[in-house]
């Protein structure tokens, strides 16, 4: 529904409750994202994988947002570290590609 200072809300209580809670924190940094808040989403997708080193969505997520902040580098890194974790994932494939042909390195 789009609605995502509600989600932030919702999620933040729900960290609130269970500050472990990664997929919280993931989705956290989702709705921020989607917002434009891309340094405060970093936070949380850093948060999500502080507490699950694996989480291969907030690899990804980090990347989509460093991006937007034309932060390539660190972006790139986000992405091949989510492949690290699951090498299949399209999002990740799909953004790592895209962005080095933005950067032009096609044949990377």
């Amino acid at each position: 529904m789009e609605r995502y200072s509600e989600a932030i809300t919702s999620f933040d209580k729900a960290i609130e409750i269970k500050p472990d809670k990664h997929e919280a924190w993931n989705s956290r940094g989702v709705a921020l994202e989607a917002l434009q808040r891309y340094e405060e989403a970093i936070a949380s997708y850093d948060k999500a994988i502080e507490i699950k080193p694996d989480m291969h969505e907030a690899w990804t997520g980090r990347g989509v947002a460093l991006e937007k902040l034309q932060r390539y580098d660190e972006a790139l890194d986000s992405y091949e570290k989510a492949l690290e974790f699951d090498p299949n994932f399209q999002d990740a494939i799909n953004n790592r590609k895209r962005l080095l042909l933005k950067l032009g390195r096609p044949t990377e």
